[in-house]
């Protein structure tokens, strides 16, 4: 597992047949739809996206819930359980770098049934545009919609590190 760093290495929750698990992954593999991002920089004269594809995306230049389980298996080496997640938190405050709490904040959620993209993702970067027809892209505070057994945030305490 990668260690999450703020607006590279991202936290993203994922939803796949109504199973939830969380990734720390490079940002740029969540780009839904790289045809629509390479549109982008073509209209910028850059023909070059072909080097900005991730190996974990390669040949999936569409990432849709029809074939998110290939996409999910090449990614399996970064999932993030909520204790472990919980673990570096905890342990980056206990070191005093409070201020890099940013980096344990989750980026993206995809719930890949329900056809949908949420980002907080904190830089411009609109990755929320680049989704596939037929999903809905938005950019809103979604971590309402993750289950309480998977919000690593929370302490043992019931408390939230985002606010200690």
């Amino acid at each position: 597992m990668l260690e999450p760093i703020y607006a590279e290495d991202v936290i993203v929750g994922v939803i796949h047949k109504k199973q939830f698990q969380w990734y720390v992954t490079d940002r740029e593999l969540w780009y839904l739809d790289y045809v629509k991002f390479a549109q982008g920089f073509e209209n910028e004269g850059d023909l070059a996206i072909d080097e900005y594809i991730e190996p974990e995306r390669e040949g999936i230049e569409i990432l849709s819930s029809e074939n998110a389980e290939l996409f999910l298996k090449r990614i399996e080496s970064y999932k993030a359980e909520v204790p472990t997640l919980l673990k570096l938190f905890e342990d980056k405050i206990e070191r005093g770098d409070e201020e890099d709490a940013l980096d344990f904040s989750p980026s993206f959620l995809v719930n890949f049934d329900q056809k949908a993209f949420y980002s907080m993702f904190p830089e411009p970067a609109s990755f929320e545009e680049y989704v596939p027809s037929g999903c809905k892209g938005t950019y809103k505070d979604f971590t309402a919609l993750i289950p309480e057994t998977e919000k690593y945030w929370v302490n043992k305490d019931g408390e939230s590190l985002f606010e200690v």
